[in-house]
């Protein structure tokens, strides 16, 4: 039995701490927040613009540069 007060009250707890944290997010915040995930792919941005018509902030990520042949190898 006392198990399970425990447990309820663990749920209840986090329930409350949940709520907390994001009474001072507005409905924008927590809207751009769930689209973080497709920020960074710019052809997944747009599919997902299309799908919901809400504007995904995407970030062009440049490639990164190709190493040089001189590294990587150890000279005794």
């Amino acid at each position: 039995m006392l198990e399970i007060v425990l447990n309820c009250a663990a749920v209840i707890s986090l329930y409350f701490a949940v709520g907390w944290c994001l009474k001072h997010k507005t409905a924008k915040d927590i809207d751009e927040a769930s689209l973080i995930p497709f920020a960074d792919d710019p052809e997944v941005a747009r599919r997902v613009e299309l799908a919901t018509g809400k504007t995904v902030n995407a970030v062009q990520i440049s490639e990164p540069e190709p190493r040089k042949p001189e590294w990587g190898k150890l000279e005794l």
